[in-house]
This record gives C-alpha cells, sequence and structure tokens, in this order.
C-alpha cells in the first residue's frame, strides 16, 4: 500500500486528519473505551465496535493470524469460558491460550492507560523492534497510542515501557473501533 502511495504521488497527509483533527474526533470515544477495559466492561466495549468486530494482538504488529471478536463475542467475554490461542510469547515462543478475560487482563490493560504519560493521535511511532503496522491495518482511519514510559532501574517498582493502541475505522455512524494492539519492549 505505501509503495503505491509513493508512486502514486498521494501525501500521508491527504489520508490521515492532522493529529489535531483526529484527537477532537476520536478523544470521548478513547475516554469511553479506557474506562470500559479499565472495569472490565465488554458491553460498554463492545457499543465501539462496528460490524466487522475486533482485532486483537498482543503485540504491536497485526497479521492474518490475530484474533476476531465479534461484537457479540466481545460483549461476553466476561463469561465466556472457551480458551483461544491470541499469539505466541516473544521470546519463548510459548502459545497464548486463556480465556478472553484473562487476555484482556494480561494483554490489553496491563497498566492504567487513562494516565498515560503521552497520548499520541495519528502519530505513528516506531517504540520497539517489532514492526508497526497499525496505520497501514487502516490507512483511512485513526490510531490512538497510549504510551507509558519506563521506569528507571533502580526504582521500585521497575516498569519497562508500554503502549496500547486502539484502531478505528471511520465510517458513516462514525468511529468504529477495529483493533487494539499492544506494544512493550521486548526481548
Amino acid at each position: 500500500m505505501s509503495l503505491c502511495l509513493a508512486a502514486c504521488g498521494i501525501a500521508e497527509a491527504e489520508r490521515r486528519p492532522a493529529p489535531e483533527a483526529a484527537r477532537d474526533a476520536a478523544q470521548g470515544a478513547v475516554a469511553d473505551i479506557l474506562n470500559a477495559l479499565a472495569g472490565s466492561d465488554f458491553r460498554s466495549l463492545a457499543s465501539h465496535l462496528g460490524e466487522e468486530g475486533l482485532v486483537v494482538s498482543p503485540y504491536v504488529m497485526l497479521d492474518a493470524g490475530d484474533v476476531r471478536l465479534s461484537r457479540a463475542e466481545v460483549e461476553r467475554c466476561g463469561e465466556d469460558p472457551r480458551v483461544r490461542l491470541w499469539g505466541y510469547r516473544d521470546g519463548s515462543g510459548d502459545p497464548i491460550e486463556m480465556t478472553c478475560r484473562r487476555y484482556f487482563s494480561e494483554f490489553v490493560w496491563d497498566a492504567d492507560y487513562r494516565r498515560a504519560d503521552e497520548v499520541l493521535y495519528d502519530e505513528p511511532r516506531q517504540r520497539g523492534l517489532e514492526p508497526n503496522n497499525n496505520h497501514e491495518f487502516a490507512p483511512q482511519g485513526t490510531v490512538v497510542e497510549l504510551h507509558i514510559r519506563e521506569t528507571p532501574e533502580g526504582v521500585q517498582p521497575y516498569k519497562s515501557w508500554r503502549s496500547l493502541r486502539l484502531v478505528f475505522r471511520r465510517g458513516d455512524q462514525g468511529l468504529s473501533l477495529i483493533a487494539i494492539t499492544r506494544d512493550i519492549r521486548t526481548i
């Protein structure tokens, strides 16, 4: 997609709103989604989804193997006993097999992102070693990154940096959440 854009002469700025416009459009939805995630309120989270559902990835790179949950599956996430394969742990390669509720608590809401040190609206950042393709996943959408900085070594409790990314698609009904990824310091 990026090659065509460069070859066709279409600038990135023409495809995406400016960060200020993206912030104005998404800020209310982001606050609602973060509160839903903090309270494990999956019904509220599902109300922000479009018809295509929600793709979730334990890391920042989205690919065809990621889990896609329908709106109904997200609504039932808190009670669903089904164990799914969500991906593989960085470093060990061990499968991430768990219920939806546990996945969201370990791989989505692993910090209080309502207190992020930095919130970026449509400002792509490459933080770690894994490629970040979130903006390409929704080329005319909005990507919101909530970043928590690393606590320096020696400070208790030490925490490595982490980011939660919310990927939205624009449609006739406004913004719909279509993906959630996380970016963390990996090995």
